[in-house]
């Protein structure tokens, strides 16, 4: 009786083991874990409004949409400098929270002409002619943020610019003339643990399948210029696309994809 009681409890034994042990190795199809759920992406497929993101001031810049899979940022009219976002009374946003640290990269973003959003407009003059990304502190009413845009600076051509802006007061520099010589590049912002910021950016990687993302620090360092805004632990992080005055104007500012990773 003992002996048969044992063997009864060996057999249970084993039979539950192999039963763990599929459960490990094979999740059911309908599973909701995602090894990488903590990962947000927008290919802004189709054409319409945008979805789901906070849009701080969209009347100074009204004619902003997905366009044929591709976010498309019309700037025909800037007579009042109002289109760089510099606080909740000027500038358009489009962003997404997130909480540090985190990871965004914005695919294929810069400026194009309206006909062609994919070939940028020429360089003549002085004029600021960007798009690009921006971190700003939650309150929106406060003129404290970073950002790193690609475009016209100024009589610097086909450049990236970085910024830090704090209490209104702003440093700013960019990596030189013709460094995107397509008016367009990725950029990778890193929100760090201790809420600093790291940027880095590359020609755009058109082909993630097959090609490794290749990283430039900004100016080497990663680092904007000047003195940083204090960060919460939450941001705003999204697309910007600015004029100065109407020089250069009018143009688009275009991302083809956005990728958010939170930890």
């Amino acid at each position: 009786m003992l002996r048969t009681l044992l063997s009864l409890f060996i057999l249970i034994a084993i039979l539950f083991s192999c039963s763990s042990n599929d459960g490990d190795d094979a999740l059911p199809d309908d599973d909701p874990i995602d090894t990488n759920d903590d990962t947000f992406i927008d290919t802004f497929d189709g054409s319409g409004d945008l979805i789901d993101y906070t849009t701080n001031n969209a009347s100074a810049l009204p004619n902003v949409q997905r366009f044929e899979g591709r976010y498309k940022a019309e700037l025909t009219e800037n007579s009042q400098n109002q289109t760089l976002h510099f606080n909740e009374e000027q500038g358009r946003l489009d962003a997404k929270r997130v909480s540090f640290p985190f990871e965004f990269i914005a695919r294929n973003i810069g400026i194009g002409t309206l006909t062609d959003s994919q070939i940028a407009p020429a360089h003549e003059g002085e004029q600021y002619n960007f798009a690009g990304v921006q971190v700003h502190v939650l309150e929106l009413s406060d003129p404290n943020s970073a950002h790193v845009v690609v475009g016209h600076r100024g009589n610097t051509g086909f450049t990236i610019e970085g910024k830090n802006t704090l209490n209104g007061s702003s440093s700013v520099n960019d990596i030189g003339a013709n460094t995107v010589s397509e008016g367009r590049a990725d950029i990778r912002i890193v929100g760090n643990e201790d809420r600093t910021i790291t940027v880095s950016w590359q020609t755009p990687n058109l082909n993630l399948a097959n090609q490794q993302d290749e990283w430039i620090l900004y100016n080497g360092t990663g680092n904007m210029p000047g003195e940083a805004p204090t960060f919460g632990s939450e941001v705003y992080v999204g697309l910007i696309t600015y004029a100065f005055y109407t020089e250069g104007v009018p143009f688009v500012g275009t991302c083809d994809q956005i990728e958010i990773t939170e930890n």
